[in-house]
């Protein structure tokens, strides 16, 4: 479902950008543990590096029930980078590009539970 194809700006230059937004109901049971009560919204932009994709998620604001609990979620200015190939200096970096395409799933569900936890 948030499966981007980044190919065009893989090929662009470095600080090419892209800006993206979505805003919908997730099916239930798209994350096992969380529930959404108010639809989720988020914007994001894209911007090309030497090496991957910066994803800075601009917003991300959405309300879900977590352990029976309900929490509001309002998210700014959170940047992800994605990787071409893994890079030995920066182990932690574990998101990659797989054939052009960055997945924002993990990384939305990351997030959420960050801001509630």
């Amino acid at each position: 479902m948030f499966q981007l194809n980044v190919a065009d700006l893989l090929a662009s230059y470095p600080g090419d950008s892209r800006e993206l937004a979505f805003e919908g109901e997730l099916i239930p049971g798209y994350y096992p543990d969380l529930t959404f009560t108010k639809p989720l919204s988020f914007q994001v932009k894209l911007i090309a590096l030497d090496n991957g994709i910066e994803v800075v998620f601009e917003k991300l604001q959405t309300e879900v029930q977590y352990e029976w609990d309900i929490h509001t979620v309002n998210i700014w200015d959170i940047a992800r980078t994605f990787k071409e190939q893994y890079d030995p200096i920066a182990p932690d970096d574990v998101k990659f590009i797989e054939h052009g395409h960055i997945n924002l799933k993990e990384v939305i569900y990351e997030e959420i539970l960050m801001a509630i936890l």
